[in-house]
């Protein structure tokens, strides 16, 4: 609806000022808006009984031919789940209301993508049964998806500590590179610990069978032996092995720069140490679980770091925290819509100013000697 000549006379004044007229259609300044979510898998956005049933949580049923499941809460409240397959570590729950909030989220613009340290096989069996994503990284951050197709790129960055991407059904004992020459000095030094290579190409995963004697004998390998360029970090009580310029931290900064996302504009969602990698490189940290010592540590010194008050309680802990980032996207796109409105309003304003500005006559007054 145009606005009355009366009502422009009496804002033609304040319009005439350029500076105010900028301020009025510029955005007020507010927090960085959340554009992306990177999600750990095991422990964060999935979940074992043995995990949860320390925190009340009960599996009330598990099939694993029609791969579902129901767990129930302390306060009686039920989930109806799909399992997950692990080669190593049994089934894991991810319920359907979980599925149902990142849909909303990416519904929202908000891109999801999952960071685990599983191998490929283990990624690929669970690939339908979570939820739908914008990238999957696995292998601690050396293989990566976007929009399900391989990405070639970011692997050639650490081909030569490891080997070429499309080399995981070779055995670990003909592989050259610095990564499994350690894998096979492990081997032949440490023969009680557990080391698996099966579908990995980019790292490999060590068992100290809880043994502290062949804990500490590990860590001297480590210390006195670890070629250079490669990593380390603790997972679900195991060590994983990795090139330094892959793991979960250079994998999100590197989807990051791909996507256009700032870390401001990043929400990290973790549980173990070898996600800190990943924290780091975002601004928004949320925790559904407290799974390592140094994750727990590292908590208490962030009080910016949201620890979920179901902590702990698996799927009703993920599902907490992602409710609290919905609806802080849903809130971002209120102000956004209204921000909008508020502009083209403005911009309809000083068409018409102008427009009246054109067609109006200048009085001059007479003046008079």
């Amino acid at each position: 609806m145009p606005i009355p000549k009366s009502r422009l006379w009496t804002l033609l004044p304040m319009l005439a000022l350029s500076p105010l007229s900028s301020a009025l259609i510029s955005r007020n300044p507010q927090s960085p808006p959340l554009r992306a979510i990177f999600s750990d898998i095991d422990g964060t956005l999935v979940h074992y009984a043995k995990d949860f049933q320390k925190h009340g949580v009960r599996l009330v049923s598990s099939n694993e031919q029609t791969l579902t499941a129901i767990v129930e809460g302390p306060n009686g409240d039920r989930r109806n789940c799909r399992l997950l397959p692990s080669l190593t570590m049994g089934p894991a729950c991810v319920s359907e209301r979980t599925i149902e909030l990142v849909e909303e989220l990416r519904a929202h613009g908000v891109l999801f993508c999952v960071v685990t340290a599983a191998r490929k096989s283990t990624m690929l069996q669970r690939w339908d049964l979570l939820p739908a994503c914008d990238a999957h990284v696995c292998e601690a951050g050396s293989r990566i998806w976007v929009d399900g197709r391989p990405d070639a790129e970011f692997a050639d960055r650490f081909v030569d500590v490891c080997g070429p991407i499309d080399r995981e059904l070779e055995g670990a004992d003909s592989r050259p590179e610095p990564l499994w020459q350690f894998y096979r000095r492990l081997r032949e030094e440490l023969p009680d610990v557990g080391l698996d290579s099966r579908s990995y190409y980019g790292m490999f995963r060590v068992s100290t069978k809880d043994d502290a004697f062949i804990e500490d004998a590990l860590h001297d390998k480590i210390e006195t032996s670890l070629p250079t360029g490669v990593s380390w970090s603790t997972n679900l009580g195991k060590y994983d092995f990795y090139p330094s310029a892959a793991g979960k931290g250079n994998a999100v900064n590197y989807l990051q720069n791909m996507f256009g996302i700032k870390q401001s504009e990043t929400a990290c969602l973790f549980d173990d140490d070898n996600d800190l990698p990943m924290a780091e490189q975002c601004g928004i940290h949320m925790l559904p679980g407290l799974t390592s010592d140094s994750v727990k540590a590292a908590a208490a010194q962030q009080p910016s770091w949201q620890i979920a008050k179901t902590v702990g309680q698996g799927v009703f802990a993920i599902e907490e925290c992602l409710e609290t980032l919905l609806e802080r996207a849903k809130i971002e796109k209120r102000q956004r819509q209204e921000e909008e409105a508020k502009s083209n309003d403005i911009e309809e304003l000083l068409r018409e100013v102008e427009e009246v500005t054109l067609h109006t006559p200048i009085i001059q007054k007479k003046v008079t000697h």
